[in-house]
């Protein structure tokens, strides 16, 4: 049996929830009999969801209680600031969008014209195939599960736009590179985050409840809303607090409004009087578990690199290796643009990406890469890293046999997948022991390159439909996204187990990241905490006994990368 919730309850809630300009409300007789069935209807449906999902296990629970009491806890904001700089932001908003009008002959006012901005660009999309290239998207069709393509303006398809500029100058018209760069300016996360930071602030300048247990749905990891923590930029503004009395003053910020606010964000996150941040995070976290994960011969190599560097700091990292391998030189012979792009290729590359992918995190690290090169680049490190192509195989490889064969238990290094019967979900066991599951899986037969092959697919696992949409789509289960799914929900694992080192220890956790740990504490007992909490870290579970660990401790007034 289906329910579905009904959408016309959105519209009957504007209209009998909300008073009119007189304070009155709507008592219509047949709108509240509609309202009337839509509540029952959304109780059905929330008894049938709750019904189809499994009780929290003993250790779930005790996770999620954790993660409550660090949301009630809070942090501590610098409201003063938050407030000036979400002027700021305000107003560049407004100058952005006379600027937006200007280059555009009024056709677009707004860096929120999502449709007009789509549309005013297809026309250059028709006359260069690099351009549409950029900015075309191949999604998979969530009722036949079939490849289609649309247009998209987002922050990736901007990225690849001012790629092929930075490699083919004159490639864009001038007023669409402006145009771009405008809407990068806009998209900052720095517009939203102060204005969340000033409104959602309680008692003591504490904002609470910014995590959500599990919030990402397919690997278990905690999201983030409101303040999104998870993704503050890491970079901190030179000087911060000369650059905070410049904006509480309200005097020109020289170095850019968007790029100086963005560099603020994790500055406007503070300890109360008289205490301190101590903070943690694990060094390379995902590039130690991926190969951890194998039982690959040639990925105990990698992970003896980083034993070799945690042991001797002044050793060669897994950076500078990866470039002496891409570049075909000693490790002695490695220059610093040379290791950039050997951590991009660490960084980048681990779950299967592809020429795109290493160009788009180069690029966030002032390097450009044509095409050629990082064809080339990416084809070098595979075949340096042959352990993590077999691995991102023998992914696909369990995990279809899995869902074809019911009941049976498929292996790939450390990572085991199940599907008990049919019509029951595709289960991934981690080396924890913790269970990942891909809904409503479909093995089929589709033309590839190559001619016929199997493609596995899954229900995307979030947690409502795109807007508009009344399903979930379907994402494709291929063996790179098999890899970063396990290697995050290990990382989860990890932190989870610190978080309850820590609260077994009575030290308050305020805020966490993927990798990483902060504790408020009173000033005297900072140099305390920060042996603690180097141990809790250090503290490795049973499953990741011989997993290399390293973590860096650092303790200040300010929240700080």
């Amino acid at each position: 049996m289906s329910f579905q919730k009904d959408r016309k309850g959105k519209e009957l809630i504007k209209k009998l929830c909300i008073p009119d300009h007189n304070g009155e409300f709507c008592y219509d007789p047949e709108l509240l009999e509609q309202m009337h069935a839509y509540c029952k209807q959304d109780v059905i449906a929330e008894r049938f969801a709750a019904s189809a999902t499994p009780p929290l296990t003993e250790e779930e629970h005790r996770d999620w209680v954790l993660l409550e009491k660090n949301n009630d806890r809070g942090i501590k904001i610098d409201r003063e600031l938050a407030k000036a700089a979400a002027v700021y932001a305000d107003d560049e908003i407004e100058e952005i969008s006379k600027k937006l009008s200007e280059i555009t002959d009024g056709v677009i006012t707004s860096p929120r014209q999502f449709t007009r901005i789509k549309n005013y660009l297809v026309p250059h999309m028709e006359k260069d195939e690099g351009i549409r290239k950029c900015m075309t998207r191949v999604e998979i069709d969530r009722r036949s599960g079939e490849q289609k393509r649309r247009i998209a303006c987002d922050r990736d398809a901007r990225l690849k736009l001012l790629i092929l500029e930075s490699e083919h100058p004159g490639r864009l018209p001038e007023h669409i590179k402006t145009l771009i760069e405008l809407l990068d300016d806009a998209g900052r996360s720095s517009v939203h985050k102060y204005r969340n930071m000033d409104q959602r602030a309680g008692d003591g300048d504490r904002v609470r409840g910014v995590y959500i247990s599990g919030g990402a749905v397919q690997t278990g990891r905690h999201s983030s809303v409101a303040v999104q923590v998870h993704n503050l930029p890491r970079e901190t503004a030179f000087e911060p607090e000369v650059t905070r009395k410049t904006i509480l003053q309200g005097k020109p910020l020289t170095n850019g409004v968007m790029d100086t606010l963005s560099g603020m964000l994790r500055y406007s996150i503070m300890s109360a009087p008289g205490h301190l941040f101590v903070g943690g995070d694990w060094s390379s976290i995902e590039a130690r578990i991926l190969p951890s994960l194998t039982d690959d011969y040639e990925a105990a190599k990698v992970l003896n690199v980083f034993r070799r560097q945690d042991r001797s700091p002044k050793l060669p990292d897994i950076y500078t290796v990866a470039a002496a391998e891409l570049f075909d030189i000693p490790v002695g012979e490695v220059t610093p643009p040379k290791r950039q792009i050997g951590k991009v290729c660490v960084l980048a590359l681990g779950f299967g990406g592809g020429q795109t992918a290493f160009q788009s995190m180069a690029r966030g690290y002032g390097i450009s890469v044509s095409d050629d090169d990082a064809f080339h680049i990416v084809r070098k490190w595979r075949l340096a890293n042959r352990w993590a192509v077999s691995f991102w195989a023998d992914l696909e490889k369990a995990s279809r046999l899995a869902v074809k064969y019911p009941g049976e238990l498929h292996e790939a290094g450390r990572v085991k997948y199940c599907r008990p019967e049919e019509n029951a979900p595709l289960y991934c066991e981690l080396p924890s022991g913790r269970v990942l599951s891909y809904q409503n899986p479909k093995l089929e037969m589709e033309d590839g390159p190559g001619g016929p092959q199997y493609r596995l697919t899954s229900i995307k696992a979030q947690w409502k439909p795109k807007r508009g949409e009344t399903d979930w789509g379907r994402i494709n289960l291929y063996g790179g996204l098999l890899a970063e799914n396990c290697t995050q929900a290990a990382a989860a694992d990890l932190l989870r187990h610190a978080m309850r080192l820590a609260d077994e220890d009575g030290w308050p956790v305020v805020a966490t990241t993927h990798d990483e740990v902060l504790l408020e504490v009173r000033d005297d007992e900072a140099e305390e905490a920060a042996e603690a909490l180097e141990a809790i870290m250090m503290d490795k579970p049973e499953w990741a006994k011989d997993m290399p660990l390293a973590c860096k401790i650092w303790s200040g007034k300010r929240y700080s990368k």
